[in-house]
């Protein structure tokens, strides 16, 4: 009882020091000042959620309903377990028909409950293509492409050398086939390939909190080793905490900063194919978990960087609303047939990346994006935090590896990457 009240009073020291903080202009705020913060206020959560919902081991039985097993198939197998064990204590054949066709019934009725369910799904979600896909895949997945379990024969020490130096490898072999210019031809080279723009944008703003409320409860519930609390227990407190979240998001908004603590990634190995050999670390793509709060930020940007993308090119089709792959190929085949009406002729390209993501030049990303994207300002200040002194570590079946820094890439299962990634790509 006394840890109990200690640690209660922690937690009521905890929030007096979270209004001092909210009451604090961000422009006084140092990096140093708001990673103390951020770590003291990440410590609280973790240390109240342990007085209140400590872990204990617990067996729990896996016993899955599928959501199709109605209340009408739940009594037809009710009634079929009652006639097969009349039959079994009489042994009559007139017994055992009985049984059978009452068997066959309910095979019949779990199909037909089935094939409703799976019919009414797809018809209410027929503007989710995302849902549909999935739903598509789950009923044609064989039981052998079932996604196998790392083998206990690879380490997270493993995976963490083995992406290290696969990047480094890549990287060194770039250095190698990259031609030496001189200066003058690099700037020529870039005068060429640079599309400037006359719509800019200057800062990241500081968001209010219906905005931060909306972008919170639309967010998936999923949890990480790094996050302090269980998502769904953070979005069931948020109402008691939220001004503080608040003032954690505008303050790294208005000084340019992103919290150490945002910045660590746990890597979780994600085979590429369910047919694929598990025990070849190649076949891996490194998915990286992030803390929950962390990705609030980033979804806060996004945003942000989403209504400049619209207001950039008429032509941009990733990432604006009413535009996607679509319009993307009506360009291309457009400006295809513009070429053939004037006799010129047209080469298609086709470029499959090694390590993608994870090889990102964070000075050419943080370049394009001022240069071509007219990203300026203190907006630029922000994405340096955010790309610098990124740490990772790898953790499979139960085991962590040790952590590493990250110097180049932008986090795979991240907000942000999918978007630097495809404006990092703008001149190909």
């Amino acid at each position: 009882m006394s840890v109990m009240i200690d640690r209660a009073s922690q937690f009521s020291q905890y929030l007096v020091t979270l209004t001092k903080y909210s009451e604090t202009s961000s422009h006084r705020i140092s990096p140093s000042i708001n990673d103390h913060f951020v770590n003291d206020a990440l410590q609280a959560l973790r240390s109240t959620v342990h007085v209140v919902a400590p872990l204990k081991p617990k067996f729990v039985r896996q016993n899955r309903v599928a959501p199709w097993f109605i209340a009408e198939t739940c009594s037809l197998k009710q009634e079929i377990r009652k006639l097969e064990r009349e039959w079994r204590r009489s042994g009559s054949e007139q017994s055992l028909d009985i049984w059978k066709h009452s068997l066959l019934n309910y095979k019949k009725a779990l199909r037909r409950a089935r094939s409703q369910y799976y019919s009414t799904l797809i018809s209410e979600n027929g503007n989710n293509p995302r849902f549909l896909f999935s739903t598509i895949v789950k009923l044609t997945r064989s039981q052998s492409s079932v996604e196998p379990h790392v083998p206990v024969s690879l380490s997270s020490d493993d995976f963490l050398t083995f992406l290290d130096s696969k990047i480094s490898n890549i990287r060194h072999k770039l250095n190698q086939v990259i031609p030496t210019i001189s200066p003058e031809q690099a700037e020529a080279v870039e005068m060429e390939a640079s599309t400037e723009t006359s719509v800019t944008l200057d800062c990241f703003t500081a968001v209010d909190q219906a905005e931060i409320t909306s972008i919170i409860t639309s967010s998936k519930s999923s949890t990480c080793l790094l996050d302090p609390i269980p998502t769904r227990l953070f979005k069931e407190t948020f109402p008691l905490i939220n001004d503080s979240i608040l003032t954690i998001i505008n303050a790294s908004l208005e000084t340019g900063y992103v919290p150490q603590s945002f910045k660590y990634a746990v890597v979780k190995p994600l085979l590429k194919k369910p047919s694929l050999d598990p025990s070849n670390l190649a076949n891996y793509r490194p998915i990286s978990n992030l803390p929950f709060i962390s990705k609030i930020l980033e979804r806060v940007v996004v945003k942000q960087l989403y209504c400049h993308l619209q207001d950039n090119s008429h032509f941009q089709s990733g990432f604006r609303p009413h535009h996607s792959t679509e319009t993307a190929l009506v360009r291309v085949s457009n400006d295809l047939s513009l070429a053939s009406e004037k006799g010129l002729l047209s080469i298609l390209v086709l470029l499959d990346l090694s390590a993608a993501f994870d090889t990102i030049d964070h000075s050419i990303l943080l370049h394009r994006l001022e240069q071509d994207i007219g990203i300026r300002g203190s907006a630029p200040k922000w994405l340096k935090s955010y790309l610098s002194d990124g740490c990772q570590f790898v953790n499979i079946n139960g085991h962590s590896s040790q952590c590493t820094r990250v110097n180049y890439g932008v986090p795979q299962g991240s907000v942000l990457g999918p978007i630097l990634f495809t404006l990092y790509m703008l001149p190909v």
